[in-house]
């Protein structure tokens, strides 16, 4: 089945209801490819205590990665036009062709990557930031979208090879998998350097699988990062098909079919050897705009979040109360 570019733009369009997605001449998400329709992170990470992974190997060089450093034979590129299949027991890369370019076998995680608490426990001491996540967290029924608009932060002032990734991200509900697209500073296992880029994760307990990031210039800038079901497309009874990325940047968008049903939606700042808050951004962070919309695509508000934050180095995530249905705003401070 093809999936051409007007009707995958309709489709996302009418989940979302979007003005700026209503206009082919605003709005193209640029495929111009096959679709298959044969046929997820192990962030372990307690907020406030930083991220290890368990994947491990003396004999492979360690690169950074959401999970933290994992051995680089166990990260991925994804071609653009990829696609990558993911069951209970295997993980594969397809090309866009639907040639296998990489399999493997899954082993499932007994822990998730996320938890939240709430946000009346006692703070710990202050740490070094060599490691952190702060993170709102909710699990719904189903999704159909999940949408969220970043407004693009300045540079942070001090550079020390730090590693920021901000997301709003689906996970199973056992959170041992997650679909990210994501906004990075710093120098990752898919690229990057000391300025803005994004790009899109898949990520299991054993294999990480990437896009090429893409760089952004610098300035004020609105992203918009969605993660959309597409069953009515390329689903199957026993499988869901999803579809994610940032519009008006192909090389970040990415196809991943699964036979879980995502439904835990976390927005999250990620950081790796940070030293002190002078490298992270100034001023707050903010996601505006951000839908959840159920298997009916309905628009699920208020969102139940639970969240997680530093508070004892001082970064924390909040959320602007909003009287009127349909889209939250959160914000990171620091």
């Amino acid at each position: 089945m093809l999936v051409d570019s007007e009707q995958r733009r309709k489709t996302i369009s009418k989940t979302f209801q979007f003005p700026w997605l209503k206009s082919q001449g605003e709005f193209e998400i640029n495929f111009d490819r096959r679709l298959l329709v044969a046929s997820c992170i192990l962030l372990a990470c307690y907020a406030l205590r930083g991220i290890a992974s368990p994947i491990t190997s003396d004999a492979d060089e360690l690169v950074l990665t959401p999970v933290g450093m994992v051995p680089k034979s166990n990260v991925h590129i994804v071609p653009q036009g990829g696609k990558i299949l993911h069951s209970a027991s295997e993980v594969r890369l397809l090309d866009a062709d639907g040639k296998v370019l990489h399999a493997s076998a899954l082993k499932k995680s007994s822990k998730p990557f996320f938890t939240a608490h709430n946000k009346t426990e006692p703070a710990v001491g202050p740490r070094n930031l060599q490691s952190a996540t702060v993170l709102a967290l909710a699990q719904v029924s189903s999704v159909s979208g999940f949408q969220s608009r970043w407004v693009l932060p300045p540079l942070p002032q001090v550079n020390s090879g730090q590693l920021l990734m901000y997301f709003s991200g689906l996970a199973p509900p056992s959170i041992d998998a997650l679909i990210q697209p994501t906004l990075q500073y710093g120098v990752s296992a898919a690229g990057g350097g000391n300025f803005w880029s994004v790009a899109s994760w898949f990520i299991t307990s054993t294999q990480i699988f990437v896009t090429n990031v893409t760089q952004l210039p610098t300035g004020n800038q609105i992203l918009d990062s969605f993660v959309v079901n597409e069953d009515q497309f390329l689903g199957t009874p026993t499988t869901h098909a999803w579809f994610t990325g940032f519009s008006f940047f192909q090389a970040s968008q990415l196809n991943i079919q699964t036979v879980e049903n995502f439904n835990v939606a976390i927005v999250a700042l990620e950081i790796s050897n940070a030293i002190t808050l002078g490298n992270l951004p100034t001023g707050p962070t903010d996601v505006e705009q951000i839908f959840i919309l159920d298997a009916n695509s309905n628009s699920i508000f208020p969102i139940p979040w639970q969240f997680s934050e530093d508070t004892a180095d001082g970064i924390t995530i909040n959320r602007i109360p909003n009287t009127i249905s349909g889209d939250e705003t959160l914000f990171f401070q620091y």
